[in-house]
């Protein structure tokens, strides 16, 4: 008899404390049960890319990774040529991207605080018959007159270059590689990731190794470029930004942040200094 009393207490309780639990915000998020989606550029290192297995790595990757364990929720990671990446994100098949916040994407996505601010400057072969024009430059409309090039894809390029005469190469390598053969005068990169990607590819013996090596960064910020974890507006994760951005400026605080980037960026300095001797 007591056992069937509070089988059907139970029966009346339990509805009534979920609905409760609904109207007062109380309700488990769906969102916890199932990974956040993430999709991004296979070929954006130092930044995020595939190592030689396939498996993503990166600065964003390991910054993501560390954020979501504290999280403690599930991250998937999937990787493809930046193009289509983008669409798959905008058609709803992940929750987010890591990129700049364009005039177009903010019709689609919200962004946490920057994960990483970048200052855009002119790469450009040393030999470039134009070379002190192009290292003199300080700002977008300077780059006006000289062939620049840029990955399809690259909204926030699409949205600066309008007026400017670009080439649009299928990836990051294209562009670089065609900077390094001389094909194109400017490649406006991060000055550290440009720096680190140059590095890497050298070291490496990567196709037109020589011609990379005569590659540097103009002294003067172009641009500076905030790049955010961009969630779609309708995604189950979008009330999820306070408690990122929380995390991130903690991982800042803890120094763990800058340790991330020191992993790839250790040896920049030093190679700055390298060049401005030469």
């Amino acid at each position: 008899m007591v056992t069937l009393l509070i089988k059907r207490f139970s029966s009346v309780l339990l509805p009534a404390l979920l609905l409760l639990a609904s109207s007062q915000g109380w309700a488990v998020d769906p969102a916890k049960e199932k990974a956040f989606h993430w999709i991004d550029d296979e070929d954006y290192y130092p930044f995020i890319s595939r190592d030689e297995h396939g498996k993503p790595v990166g600065i964003y990757h390991d910054i993501m990774t560390e954020i979501f364990r504290r999280l403690g929720i599930p991250l998937r990671v999937e990787l493809y040529p930046w193009k289509r990446a983008q669409k798959l994100v905008a058609e709803g098949r992940g929750d987010g991207m890591i990129t700049a916040l364009t005039r177009e994407r903010s019709d689609l996505f919200l962004a946490t605080d920057p994960i990483y601010t970048v200052s855009e400057r002119a790469f450009a072969r040393i030999d470039n018959p134009r070379i002190k024009e192009i290292l003199s430059i300080r700002d977008i409309q300077g780059l006006k007159g000289f062939k620049i090039v840029d990955s399809i894809g690259s909204g926030w390029a699409e949205e600066q270059f309008k007026d400017l005469d670009v080439v649009w190469a299928p990836s990051y390598s294209s562009a670089i590689n065609m900077l390094a053969t001389g094909r194109v005068d400017v490649y406006v990169l991060g000055k550290y990731p440009g720096l680190a990607d140059l590095q890497q590819r050298i070291e490496e013996g990567a196709p037109y190794s020589e011609g990379l090596k005569k590659i540097v960064p103009s002294p003067h910020e172009l641009a500076e470029i905030d790049y955010a974890l961009l969630i779609r507006r309708d995604s189950p994760y979008a009330s999820l930004i306070p408690r990122f951005n929380r995390v991130l400026d903690q991982m800042k605080r803890e120094g763990v942040y800058q340790s991330i980037l020191n992993r790839y960026f250790s040896n920049m300095n030093l190679r700055l200094r390298r060049m401005n001797e030469q």
